[in-house]
């Protein structure tokens, strides 16, 4: 297949949650739409706790209903400190008084082929195994000329008057303009699998994400994620001068492993994963993500844009990055439309506005990372209790920090709260029906 006479209208580079939020907007506008992933779906990911504000996107997509069905209902997000007693409870419930204070925890393998097979079904034409291998914008009529080759090594060549890239972190455009930069201070890395035989114990059966301190030198933190009623995903995340070290010591202690041996001695130092997964195994094999905070220092351009990861990463702890790269697919996808239809004037001011609002999410989601990293700062593991004997301007301030928890990353609300210290879940429901 050569589509080098046909001119598409975009092609989309990653057929994850930016892309494939992406083309189903597009599609629905009119446009021919092509998606090209390097990969087969279904396959494995991290990024499985959902924040509440993908649920309007959600809807507007037409997959909520089936992501009911599916999926683990998430009401919040509890904070354990380093001595395993001290905790804190974020229940987006308190703030948000509509369906959508229930979010979700996903198996990503699923809830990514869901997507991409719901783009497919919106009139997106969708080629996986199908490796993009170079792209070319900057050509004299505009018109993207894109290179690559399918799981057979045949090469094709794709046209389009616009390019998204949504490569997630594999940043094609970004490593093959040399826009990249680290972030250097954010320089965490970050090891996950999956529990089986683990013990649920009441905050786990509740849905809650739990998010587990480590002390000193590690700057890091522990995911624990209910998945499913019998599957947690528990990921380790630590500076990486701290991996490092380790590295060098348990490979001279002998380690067969010194992924696997680190994994385990982060997690059985922590009080709370020692004692819900004394009877558990490990289920599947033992992933790592290292030095993945980052930022493109060009993000668009007159025909192309990235979006979600392929733009910029930060850090996993606020559970932020399937929102903005779904909510970045949604705005890019509207300003295309602007592109493609309007004035070059209009046009221009359209993606300038969309990137505005973009980059100041990042921006604020920045401050409050390097605010949960800050052992100066604050300890959102104790915050709530600390709360309680301040006055309410403060309060005020608590429930601000709710809202961005939740990912509201725009909206400023007035609203007053108390603090609380539980998502009032009865202890006797069971995990995958307690939230439907």
């Amino acid at each position: 297949m050569d589509a080098k006479n046909q001119i598409l209208d975009v092609a989309i580079i990653g057929g994850g949650p930016a892309g494939s939020t992406a083309a189903t907007y597009l599609t629905r506008m009119g446009y021919s739409v092509t998606v090209l992933e390097k990969e087969k779906f279904p396959r494995e990911h991290v990024g499985e706790s959902l924040l509440p504000f993908c649920y309007e996107v959600f809807e507007e997509l037409g997959v909520l209903e089936e992501m009911k069905k599916r999926f683990v209902r998430k009401p919040g997000v509890r904070f354990v400190g380093t001595d395993g007693e001290t905790q804190n409870t974020w229940c987006f419930g308190h703030v948000i008084k509509d369906p959508s204070a229930l979010s979700f925890h996903v198996i990503r393998a699923e809830f990514d082929d869901l997507l991409l097979k719901n783009s497919a079904k919106n009139g997106a034409t969708v080629h996986e195994e199908m490796r993009v291998k170079k792209v070319t914008h900057d050509t004299p009529d505009d018109i993207a000329q894109i290179e690559a080759v399918d799981a057979a090594g045949e090469a094709h060549t794709f046209q389009a008057r616009f390019v998204i890239d949504a490569s997630g972190q594999q940043t094609f455009m970004a490593r093959q303009n040399k826009w990249k930069s680290s972030i250097e201070d954010l320089d965490r890395v970050a090891l996950s699998t999956h529990w089986t035989g683990a013990e649920f114990v009441d905050s786990l059966s509740e849905g809650l994400l739990q998010i587990v301190y480590l002390g000193g030198e590690k700057k890091g933190w522990i995911w624990v994620i209910p998945v499913s009623d019998q599957r947690l995903s528990i990921g380790v995340v630590l500076n990486n001068s701290y991996v490092k070290e380790q590295r060098k010591k348990l490979e001279g202690d002998g380690a067969d492993s010194w992924r696997e041996a680190l994994y385990r001695q982060e997690l059985f130092s922590s009080p709370f994963l020692a004692k819900i997964l004394a009877n558990a195994e490990i289920a599947q094999p033992l992933m790592l993500n290292g030095n993945y905070s980052y930022y493109s220092q060009k993000k668009y351009g007159k025909n192309f844009a990235m979006i979600g990861d392929a733009a910029s990463f930060l850090d996993p702890i606020f559970a932020s990055g399937v929102y903005l790269a779904m909510n970045s697919g949604r705005m890019i996808a509207k300003a295309i439309d602007q592109k493609l239809s309007a004035s070059e004037a209009s046009e221009a001011l359209t993606i300038d506005v969309a990137y505005q609002k973009i980059e100041g999410a990042y921006v604020l989601m920045d401050k409050l990372i390097r605010l949960f990293y800050d052992p100066d700062a604050i300890n959102f593991a104790q915050l709530g209790h600390a709360f309680q004997v301040f006055d309410s301007k403060l309060k005020f301030a608590y429930s601000l920090t709710y809202y961005l928890i939740a990912g509201d990353f725009s909206t400023i609300t007035t609203n007053t709260f108390t603090c609380w210290t539980g998502c009032g879940i009865p202890r006797s429901s069971k995990l995958t029906n307690a939230f439907i």
